[in-house]
Order: structure tokens, then C-alpha cells, then sequence
């Protein structure tokens, strides 16, 4: 029997999604100040509350969400490289139940999709891991994995990508995180994810 962990439905992620269109990116990238009142009144600018500040700042969004915001140096909080969160999660009780997990994920993918595209509109790419379209990163550095490794790990198994232009511009991505599944006894736990990474990061 497979153990649903986490599940925000597709109206949820459109509600998550359009709350951060009226959102000051460039502050968010430039990085939060360090816990304490003015932390709280960074937060309060966006709508959020602190729930943690243990090394990567999480916080709970006015739906409910919890984002997770990551430093770009693992020893500071600024500036942040990625704003991230995770909307469903499944995990196999059994290993005869992988192939089942992953394609629940890639079903539940394609409704979460859907739901981006309400607020978004048409991503630019929207497939699976092997499309012959997959866009490839432009240099090592990219948050995009080399080909080699996606196509030896199948991660991210399905992605989409909305990329908004100019410096106050962000991009969006849509995962499904396979899990590893290397060994004959692993449990498979696969994660719909979305990411939001600043234009320089492109």
C-alpha cells in the first residue's frame, strides 16, 4: 500500500502561484535580513511568517504553504539562489510498488500543470526526462542537471518551465523528483516540487 505524505491539490497550487505574481522578487533574491523583528517585518512585506531559521529560511505562506528559501553560500542567508516547495508526495510501502508511485506522480504532474498554466500561461518546455526536447543546461553551474545524469537517473522525471524576462523576473519549474531507487529493496518516494530561481540563474 502506497502512503500519500503530502498532498496540496492543483487549486491550492494556483492560489500558491498567483500570490507570488504580486511578490518583490528582487528583494527576495537580494536575501532576507537575519532573525529577529526585522526578519519578521521582511516576511510580513510578502505575506509570510517565519517558521524556521535553522541554516535555510522557511516560512508559511498567507495559503498555508510552507516555502523554503536557500542562500546561495551555504554559511549566509543572502543572497537566496532558489525559493522552493513541495506539493505532493508519495511514498512505496512496498518495492512492487515503485512503478506505481512514479506513475501516480506523472499523473498528478499533469493536473498540477494544468493548474500552473491558469496563472502562467503555456510553459515554454513541458515534458519527461528522455523528450528529445529537454532543455540542456547552458553551463555546469545551471540548477538544470547534465544530460548524462538525467538520463541515467531519470530525474527530473517530468519538468515544465515558465521563464519571466527582465530583472525584476523569475522562473518557475515543475518537477517530479523520481526518488533513487538504486538498490532491489528500496522504497521509491517521489515529490512534485516547485522551484522559482532569479533571472541570472537562467
Amino acid at each position: 500500500m502506497t502512503t500519500l505524505r503530502i498532498e496540496r491539490s492543483p487549486e491550492q497550487l494556483a492560489e500558491e502561484l498567483k500570490a507570488l505574481e504580486h511578490v518583490d522578487w528582487p528583494s527576495i533574491w537580494a536575501g532576507p535580513p537575519n532573525p529577529g523583528q526585522a526578519l519578521d517585518d521582511w516576511c510580513a512585506l510578502f505575506d509570510w511568517t517565519p517558521t524556521s531559521a535553522e541554516r535555510v529560511l522557511t516560512v508559511r505562506s498567507g495559503s498555508g504553504q510552507e516555502f523554503a528559501l536557500f542562500p546561495v553560500r551555504s554559511a549566509g542567508w543572502a543572497p537566496v539562489k532558489q525559493l522552493g516547495w513541495t506539493s505532493w508526495q508519495m511514498s512505496a510501502d512496498d518495492p512492487a510498488e515503485n512503478d506505481e508511485v512514479l506513475a501516480r506522480a506523472a499523473g498528478t504532474w499533469d493536473a498540477y500543470v494544468a493548474a500552473a498554466r491558469t496563472v502562467l500561461g503555456e510553459p515554454s518546455f513541458a515534458g519527461a526526462w528522455d523528450d528529445p526536447a529537454f532543455p540542456e543546461p547552458p553551463h555546469e553551474r545551471h540548477w538544470l542537471m547534465p544530460r548524462d545524469l538525467r538520463l541515467e537517473d531519470m530525474d527530473p522525471y517530468r519538468m515544465a518551465v515558465w521563464s519571466e524576462g527582465g530583472p525584476e523576473g523569475h522562473t518557475t519549474v515543475l518537477t517530479v523528483k523520481p526518488g533513487s531507487v538504486r538498490t532491489r529493496d528500496a522504497l521509491r518516494r517521489a515529490m512534485i516540487k516547485v522551484t522559482c530561481y532569479p533571472p541570472e540563474a537562467e
